[in-house]
């Protein structure tokens, strides 16, 4: 079993080493095949052979993450300039505000129906401020108002709460009645 696996490692590594002789990360590719190599070498039973073969999976994973990604960030406004600009295409991440505006509307937006008689949307006033906006039915009263605006800030506080931005956020409302559709 150890050697058909072992034969199988030395192909792959023959095979691999120059690939990876001609990536900018060679020299830590390389020195990672090396000392598998020492390593398998020196194995005795099959439990040595695994941790060589883990310590390489490692020490590849190191190479590919922390010692590459200068080269990485170094090449990678070449290769966005050489991609054509279309919409959509460049990378954007939202800021934090951004982010929970877009959770709390997936959250508690809801358009008006017969048996709740107010749509809620919520939207990014600034960069720390949520707007709740409720627009209701005449035919609400202020205390059905006032519990579907302080449902929503609940909802609102909970969600920051939870990535740890309560301590910035501001909520402010905007309450418009429309009038009730009547049936002809």
């Amino acid at each position: 079993m150890t050697r058909p696996l072992l034969s199988a490692l030395s192909l792959l590594m023959l095979l691999a080493a120059p690939v990876a002789a001609q990536s900018p990360c060679s020299d830590c590719f390389y020195a990672a095949e090396e000392e598998v190599r020492r390593c398998l070498g020196n194995a005795i039973s099959s439990d040595d052979k695994n941790s060589c073969l883990e310590n390489r999976r490692v020490r590849l994973k190191a190479c590919s993450e922390n010692q590459c990604q200068t080269v990485r960030e170094e090449t990678a406004p070449a290769e966005t300039q050489m991609t054509p600009a279309r919409p959509g295409l460049a990378p954007y991440t939202p800021t934090e505000g951004e982010w929970l505006a877009l959770m709390t509307r997936a959250a508690l937006r809801r358009e008006a129906s017969p048996d709740r008689p107010y749509s809620l949307d919520i939207v990014l006033a600034d960069a720390q401020t949520l707007q709740i906006i409720l627009r209701h039915a005449s035919t609400m009263n202020r205390d059905q108002v006032r519990n579907a605006v302080d449902a929503a800030k609940e909802s609102i506080k909970n969600i920051a709460k939870g990535y740890g931005w309560d301590k910035w956020l501001k909520i402010r409302e905007t309450v418009e009645p429309y009038a009730a559709k009547t049936k002809k």
